[in-house]
């Protein structure tokens, strides 16, 4: 497979201008700008570059731009004769024949490429590492575009190539400080992290504006800018970008089965690639990186079996989908335990302990929220105030706990009495408040009277074997009585009524409008 598809003429959209690029912040500017150790290009390669920007260059003008730089002229030949483009078997001798053979795009990779500082004693960053991650990034980039976007497969091995040349200039302008203020080259996000918090922007951006002052075309410059976004992207040749430095920082990992694991964890929510995808990426890597190593003169990167490696890899995010999914199920089974222990909280805090029925702040806030309502829409609402007679006696005669059981029996009978729509509860002691919406005073008064009936029907209770008969002063107010100014003005009107009872001899039905 070709590191770029024979082409001789630069992508359609190469000489358009690019969004502009994010600033610098100002003083890492500034010393860009006086560092005298920048990584530069080679004269030969600086005038590709400028071959690049031209409406229609031609393959000539940039062979002759190339034949001038001997070295660099090497390198185009041995690329243009490896593997990867020579099928035939025919041998190129002439930059021109190389330039025809693999395309613009690779000839620009190369002239660029050429110009960076490489692997030495020098340096304390392991460069190694660097370009060993910038071929694998640019392989896989370029095998994910030409199956997903082919027009911009050159353009990304392009880019991936030189993504990360931000970091070679923040090692030139901050040395030794940029080396041990960093936590590594192999952890991405880490690095990242640390260079917005020492310089307040990434190597990406440096790289960028880096590029942009070799004179690259804008959209390079803007894809070094972009290159490590999130993967959460419509643009395909950006996603093939950013998911380029991803693959490259896998392979190199210490754990590269557990790092590809993690990635198709990431890739699972992208529904832009293939499920296979990432198995034609391993597998060209794995056949291509170590004669991609020999044209650009570094270490070979580890030697990795690629069926082997995404096997462990899915046993790995296997495993680790199971371990998910046993602490979902058991994070569920707590929360439906919790929310069960709320449940029964919240009916502890709504329930009247003895009788079961709604308790005195309850029935309140019920009562708030429909008088509201039926004021709001002018809808009919009665309230009924119970109150069982003598009962103080039957606590002195039989004890409270006969009078308890007393009030337990009622409320059942309450309960079953009243209607769905309604809502009784103990309003305290021997008192009950019955809640009844969409209800006029006549209809409340047929409850009443019904309630009342059923008492008198037979005792409450039993004491010692013998009947304990109960009757009830019942009162009701409704809406249509008066205008009511609040719930406490309507429950007064109820228990006035109630009491009216009361004084007339008790057992029977009052209403606050009589």
């Amino acid at each position: 497979m070709p590191i770029d598809s024979p082409s001789t003429t630069i992508d359609d959209d190469s000489n358009q201008t690019a969004p502009e690029l994010p600033p610098l912040p100002g003083d890492l500017r500034d010393r860009l700008a006086r560092c005298q150790s920048l990584p530069s290009l080679p004269a030969a390669a600086a005038r590709v570059l400028d071959l690049a920007r031209t409406q229609e260059p031609r393959l000539a003008d940039f062979a002759r731009a190339i034949e001038q730089d001997p070295a660099l002229t090497l390198r185009l030949l041995s690329l243009a004769n490896s593997a990867f483009y020579a099928r035939n078997g025919l041998q190129v001798t002439t930059c021109t024949a190389a330039v025809s053979r693999i395309g613009l795009d690779a000839t620009l990779a190369a002239a660029m490429s050429f110009g960076l500082p490489r692997p030495g004693a020098r340096h304390i960053l392991d460069y190694d590492y660097l370009w060993q991650r910038a071929i694998i990034a640019a392989l896989a980039g370029q095998y994910l575009a030409q199956r997903l976007s082919p027009e911009h497969a050159g353009r990304v091995f392009t880019t991936a190539l030189v993504q990360d040349i931000g970091i070679m200039a923040l090692e030139a302008v901050d040395g030794d400080a940029y080396c041990h203020g960093i936590p590594g080259l192999r952890d991405h996000g880490a690095l990242i992290r640390a260079e917005r918090e020492r310089f307040g922007c990434d190597h990406a951006l440096v790289g960028a504006w880096l590029a942009a002052s070799w004179g690259v075309p804008d959209h390079l410059a803007q894809g070094i800018a972009d290159s490590h976004g999130p993967l959460e992207d419509h643009d395909i040749s950006r996603l093939c970008l950013r998911l380029s430095c991803r693959i490259a920082e896998a392979w190199l990992a210490p754990e590269p089965a557990r790092a590809i694991s993690d990635l198709l964890h990431q890739l699972a929510s992208l529904d832009t690639l293939e499920p296979n995808l990432l198995t034609g990426v391993l597998q060209q890597l794995q056949e291509r990186l170590p004669s991609t190593a020999r044209l650009f003169e570094i270490t070979c990167p580890p030697n990795i079996d690629a069926i082997t490696l995404l096997t462990e890899a899915k046993q790995l995010l296997f495993e680790q989908n199971l371990r998910i999914s046993r602490h979902l199920a058991e994070q569920q089974t707590k929360l439906e335990a919790l929310n069960a222990s709320h449940v029964a909280l919240d009916k502890q805090t709504r329930t009247d302990s003895l009788t079961g029925l709604a308790n005195r702040s309850w029935l309140e806030k019920l009562l708030e929220v429909h008088f509201d309502i039926a004021k709001a829409n002018q809808q009919p609402l009665s309230v009924m105030f119970i109150d069982l007679d003598h009962f103080k006696r039957i606590n002195d005669a039989h004890g409270h706990r006969f009078g308890d059981r007393a009030l337990i029996h009622f409320a059942g009978t309450l309960k079953r009495m009243v209607r769905g729509s309604d809502i009784a509860g103990r309003y305290g002691g021997e008192e009950f408040l019955v809640i009844m919406p969409q209800t006029r005073r006549h209809q409340a008064y047929v409850l009443a009277d019904r309630v009342r009936q059923q008492l008198s029907k037979g005792p409450l209770a039993h004491a010692g074997g013998k009947p304990v008969h109960v009757t009830a002063s019942i009162g009701i107010a409704a809406l249509e009585d008066d205008e009511f100014a609040n719930v406490e003005a309507l429950v007064d009107a109820a228990d006035e009524a109630m009491y009216v009872i009361k004084r007339g001899g008790r057992d029977g039905v009052g209403l606050f409008h009589d």
